[in-house]
């Protein structure tokens, strides 16, 4: 009889053992792919750009749909594309809460997979001098979001996919990325005050400090307090307390 139930307890627990994995497999993989979408479908709010257009002193060419962006979601600010990698995104930012896109798709949808967002401590129209933006790493060969802000990390890369380029309504601004670096988990722009020459110099120089071995820093990239720069901010596999920091300085703005 003993046995009998042991048996019968070792099918329940290999059961239940089997539906728990499943289910994190749909939780931490197939479910971030479902709510992030298909390339296509962020297709549909590019627009093809007039490469005959006139050089005269005429309105910026924006070549992403952001009236259709915004009729989904008014939270939607800008965009962001990094040629030749899977960074490619709308970017939202959160009125009321500023940790809700952390969970939730750029349409509002709940996602653990997230969106790329700012916080209200920045401008949405990117006219402070340090916009940060935040999104997951990903992982199991899950490639989307800042998953390859990770790729950075090889010099190589980083002298191959330097430009950033982040359309807004009006503008469009190029920015060239000046450091990768391993930071800590602080919420830099209430870490800093950047109103004052003195907070903006001290940003840099703490990037320049950081020690890790797999920083990076662009030879020829001149950066000053007097520059506009964005930072791209991800987390770290098992290093919680950590963040991996890609700096760029804006070097081109219409």
């Amino acid at each position: 009889m003993g046995d009998r139930i042991r048996k019968i307890l070792m099918g329940v627990f290999s059961l239940i053992a089997v539906l728990c994995g499943a289910y994190l497999i749909w939780y931490y993989i197939w479910m971030p792919r479902e709510n992030m979408g298909t390339a296509e479908e962020y297709e549909e709010y590019k627009i093809e750009s007039n490469e005959e257009t006139p050089e005269a002193a005429e309105p910026v060419e924006i070549p992403i749909d952001f009236a259709s962006l915004q009729a989904q979601n008014p939270e939607v600010c800008a965009w962001i594309r990094i040629e030749d990698t899977h960074i490619d995104y709308p970017i939202v930012q959160s009125r009321t809460d500023e940790e809700f896109y952390l969970e939730h798709s750029w349409e509002g949808n709940y996602s653990p997979a997230g969106a790329i967002f700012i916080q209200t401590y920045n401008a949405a129209d990117f006219t402070d001098y340090n916009t940060v933006i935040y999104g997951h790493r990903m992982g199991n060969g899950n490639e989307t979001m800042f998953h390859d802000v990770h790729n950075y990390m090889d010099m190589d890369y980083l002298k191959s996919h330097q430009n950033i380029t982040v359309y807004t309504r009006d503008h469009i601004r190029s920015y060239k990325v000046f450091a990768a670096v391993v930071y800590d988990d602080r919420l830099i722009p209430v870490s800093f005050d950047f109103s004052a020459e003195s907070g903006r110099q001290a940003f840099l120089d703490s990037l320049y400090a950081s020690e890790d071995v797999r920083n990076q820093f662009a030879e020829g990239v001149e950066v000053t307090p007097e520059d506009r720069i964005i930072t791209l901010s991800t987390c770290l596999e098992s290093e919680p307390h950590h963040r991996f920091l890609l700096g760029a300085v804006l070097v081109d703005e219409k």
